[in-house]
C-alpha cells in the first residue's frame, strides 16, 4: 500500500490554475494594502504584473474575484491556526482532570498561558499582518453582502475550535461561553494593533486583559 502512494503521480498546477492562484494571492494583498473600494481588475493585474485581460478572463465579476480572495485567506488562516495554537495545547495535554482541580496549578497555569497567548499575538501580528487586515474586512463586509456570511460563519468556527478546546480543560458546561469571550479578545487586540506600524496597546496592558481573562476561564476565585 505504502509502495503505491508513493509510485502515485503527483498532480501539479496547470498554467492557468498557477495563474488563477496569482490573481487570488494578489487580490488578497490589495483587499489588504487598498481595501474593497480599491479592489479593481486593474490594481490586481498591475500588482500581479499580468495582462489585465487575463484577470477579467479568470474571474469576470469583481465581486466573485473579491470572494474567493476572501475564501482562500480564510484557507491561509485556517492552516496555519493548529501551528499557533500548538504550544498552548501541547502544554495543556500534560494535566489530567485531577491535576487541573487545584488552585495552585490553575494560578500558575494562569500566568503561563498569559505569557503564551502574548507569544501567540504578536507572532500571529508580526507574521500574518496581511491575512488579519483581510480577516477584518470579511467580517465587516457581511453586513452589507450577506453572501459572503456562511464563509464568515465557518471561518469563525474554525478560529472558535481551539478556543473551545482550550476551555474543555477548565469548565465544559462554560466552554461555549468561555470560548467566546477569549477569541473576541484575541481578535480585538490582534486587530487594534494593526492600526499602525508601532504597538496601538501597551504589553502591560494588553497582559492585565489577557490575565483577567485567564481568571475568568480558569475559574479562579479572589482570595
Amino acid at each position: 500500500m505504502l509502495e503505491d502512494i508513493k509510485q502515485m503521480p503527483i498532480k501539479r498546477r496547470t498554467k492557468g490554475e498557477k495563474t488563477k492562484q496569482l490573481i487570488l494571492e494578489s487580490a488578497i494583498s490589495i483587499l489588504a494594502e487598498q481595501g474593497i473600494k480599491g479592489t479593481t481588475h486593474r490594481a490586481v493585474a498591475s500588482h500581479a504584473d499580468i495582462q489585465l485581460s487575463l484577470t477579467t478572463y479568470y474571474f469576470k465579476d469583481i465581486h466573485a474575484l473579491v470572494q474567493q480572495a476572501f475564501q482562500l485567506n480564510s484557507e491561509h488562516i485556517t492552516q496555519v491556526t493548529p501551528l499557533l495554537w500548538q504550544p498552548i495545547l501541547s502544554l495543556m495535554a500534560q494535566y489530567s482532570k485531577v491535576a487541573l482541580r487545584r488552585v495552585g496549578l490553575r494560578i500558575e497555569l494562569r500566568d503561563t498561558l498569559t505569557d503564551l497567548f502574548l507569544n501567540f499575538i504578536a507572532l500571529n501580528t508580526a507574521t500574518y499582518r496581511k491575512q488579519l487586515i483581510v480577516e477584518q474586512q470579511l467580517f465587516n463586509e457581511i453586513q452589507v453582502a450577506p453572501a459572503l456570511r456562511d464563509m464568515a460563519a465557518h471561518h469563525y468556527a474554525a478560529q472558535l475550535e481551539p478556543c473551545q478546546h482550550l476551555c474543555q480543560y477548565f469548565s465544559r458546561s462554560k466552554a461555549v461561553a468561555n470560548a467566546q469571550i477569549l477569541l473576541s479578545l484575541l481578535k480585538q487586540i490582534q486587530y487594534r494593533q494593526l492600526l499602525s506600524d508601532t504597538a496601538v496597546i501597551k504589553q502591560q496592558d494588553i497582559r492585565v486583559m489577557i490575565q483577567q481573562t485567564m481568571t475568568l476561564i480558569l475559574d479562579i476565585k479572589p482570595s
